[in-house]
């Protein structure tokens, strides 16, 4: 009589399997949280295959799921020259509007909102650009992420601590530059606003982040409730 086998539910995958099992493993994913504006909220991973899925959340000019084959070698090879290993977990700043973005490299988390390493910053430039390449993405929101609902004259301006307030905004006495409030007591977060009729708001943030006593700036932003 002729004795046949069969594999069991939990004996060993066929090689076959076991190798389309690893070449669909998820490598790289990147989650783009919510703001107080229409910041394009979504997830995208990126398989060892080549696959790229997008699942989009809110803003965004798609409205399902996607899918796409990109050149993984490039990207790989990318996060690796950045050292994606040393990054630490957080890069966190205690401002509520400004997105949280939290990458992943081979089960690494790194999450962080406003200012990061900027070998961090440029991984998700590179994959914002093949985002946009498929169409999933609008150039415009992923490269100059200008805000939404963008309150006039104002900035939220985080300051090294230790920075001598009225002598800070005395370097900027040429635009106007006002306290409205403290966000914090320590006075090292400041909203501030500014005369619009003596420098466009693009320059001055410009101006702003470029200043050495300054840790983080953007504009504020009115608040967009979320569904």
């Amino acid at each position: 009589m002729a004795c046949h086998t069969s594999r069991s539910s939990n004996g060993p995958a066929p090689v076959d399997e076991a190798v389309a099992n690893v070449q669909d493993t998820v490598l790289i994913r990147l989650h783009k949280g919510s703001c107080y504006g229409q910041c394009p909220t979504y997830q995208l991973e990126l398989h060892a295959s080549g696959r790229a899925v997008l699942s989009p959340r809110r803003f965004m000019p798609v409205d399902s799921t996607r899918t796409a084959v990109w050149p993984m070698e490039e990207i790989l090879s990318a996060f690796d020259a950045a050292g994606f290993d040393r990054f630490l977990p957080e890069y966190m700043q205690p401002i509520a509007d400004i997105p949280t973005f939290r990458l992943s490299y081979r089960g690494k988390e790194v999450k962080w909102n406003g200012r990061a390493p900027q070998p961090l910053l440029d991984l998700v430039t590179l994959l914002d650009r093949y985002t946009v390449k498929e169409g999933w993405l609008e150039e415009e929101r992923a490269f100059r992420a200008k805000p939404a609902y963008r309150v006039d004259r104002e900035l939220i301006v985080q300051l090294k601590p230790g920075t001598d307030v009225p002598l800070w905004l005395y370097l900027y006495d040429d635009v106007g530059m006002e306290i409205l409030r403290k966000i914090v007591p320590s006075g090292e977060y400041l909203l501030v606003t500014y005369d619009q009729d003596r420098v466009e708001p693009d320059t001055l943030l410009e101006r702003v982040r470029a200043d050495q006593q300054v840790v983080l700036a953007n504009f504020n932003k009115e608040v967009d409730l979320r569904d």
